[in-house]
């Protein structure tokens, strides 16, 4: 079941953003939460406290600031939370790519946009949900889902796994081993490092810069094609 949000600073739109997706909800019976925030500090002290939302709808210009912004500092809690935007103004979607957008829709809003792009963003949701590794260290045994990965080194002759939820997980086989179990989103960018792409916000002249500063090394042979192959997941990754 799934949890949607929207945030946008004006009441009638999130009155009628609201009986859409009741609407939709009433056919696919597929949502079992709804919140609705009029401004960031709401909604960024949510992800902060409850940070349980699955896809959310977000204004990408507000009066008083943008929501691209806001959408920064929301990547930086949740990177893997669908962010759609709303907008009145489509010349400002394609800054969507700063943070990774889903998608976007041009307001006023229609039941079959919100259908449309609901049913893609729960597609992709499955889809992550399929895409997973079995890591067993010590007796335990951990499934990671793709998107929790953002980065994995080498480390002390095991391969340590960084995930969203700011833990590490070790494993013990080799860095070709599960680099060869990964998807495209991820490019192994140094001899020690793999790299979920949809993580990257920068690579500059020897490295990477990650969410949260995080900062990995890119090796000189491996840098042009890590610049084509992210700036390909950009394009691929929005509207």
């Amino acid at each position: 079941m799934l949890h949607i949000a929207i945030c946008d600073d004006e009441k009638d739109f999130i009155h009628n953003f609201q009986l859409l997706l009741k609407q939709y909800s009433k056919k696919h019976k597929n949502i079992n939460q709804f919140n609705s925030f009029e401004n960031e500090n709401d909604l960024l002290s949510y992800f902060y406290s409850q940070n349980d939302i699955d896809i959310l709808f977000l204004d990408i210009k507000f009066q008083t600031y943008s929501g691209i912004e806001i959408a920064k500092k929301i990547r930086d809690i949740n990177p893997s939370v669908i962010l759609i935007f709303l907008t009145s103004f489509p010349e400002y979607a394609l800054s969507g790519y700063k943070v990774k957008a889903f998608d976007y829709l041009v307001k006023p809003l229609s039941y079959l946009q919100l259908e449309n792009v609901l049913d893609q963003a729960i597609s992709e949701l499955k889809s992550n949900e399929k895409h997973f590794l079995i890591i067993k260290d010590s007796g335990n045994i951990f499934k990671i889902k793709f998107p929790e990965i953002i980065y994995i080194e080498t480390y002390n002759r095991n391969i340590l796994f960084h995930l969203t939820s700011g833990s590490e997980i070790t494993g013990h086989e080799s860095l070709k081993a599960y680099e060869d179990k990964l998807d495209e989103r991820f490019y192994r960018c140094h001899t020690g490092y793999i790299v979920n792409m949809a993580y990257v916000t920068s690579i500059q002249k020897d490295c990477a810069i990650l969410n949260s500063n995080v900062t990995v090394p890119v090796s000189r042979y491996k840098k042009k094609k890590f610049q084509m192959l992210f700036t390909d997941f950009l394009c691929n990754s929005i509207f």
